[in-house]
């Protein structure tokens, strides 16, 4: 079992990539640290931790059940929201995405100064019930 630590974007590298989605793959599993689903909790709180690796945990058949079955989730709401929602939600989906990419660039910026503070994480658009 690997070492318990603080696992950062960079060590997502080998399941995202690069860079970015690194980045934002870990912000999608500090989110889902807190979240409703416990199995996703689990899941992402074992990988920031470094008790399993990205790669491990989308490959498990229990966290994969779990990550299928809260994306069929989104999807059935989103089928049953009316025009008007559906509107609104890609508003507010634009803003937060605009001020997601600002901040992304923030970050970008920062990585160039030493002894830089991490700046808080926007809100997501989506809303639980």
């Amino acid at each position: 079992m690997p070492e318990r630590r603080d696992v950062g974007p960079e060590e997502l590298l080998d399941v995202a990539k690069d860079e970015d989605r690194a980045r934002s793959l870990h912000r999608t599993l500090r989110s889902l640290s807190t979240g409703p689903d416990p199995k996703l909790r689990e899941m992402a709180t074992s990988v920031l931790r470094g008790d399993i690796t990205a790669q491990e945990a989308f490959t498990d058949r229990e966290y994969s059940a779990a990550l299928f079955s809260g994306a069929a989730e989104v999807r059935r709401a989103a089928e049953a929201r009316s025009d008007r929602e559906a509107r609104e939600a890609g508003e507010r989906f634009a803003d937060w995405q605009q001020e997601r990419e600002a901040k992304d660039e923030r970050e970008r910026a920062e990585q160039d100064t030493p002894g830089h503070s991490a700046a808080k994480r926007p809100e997501s658009p989506i809303r639980h019930r």
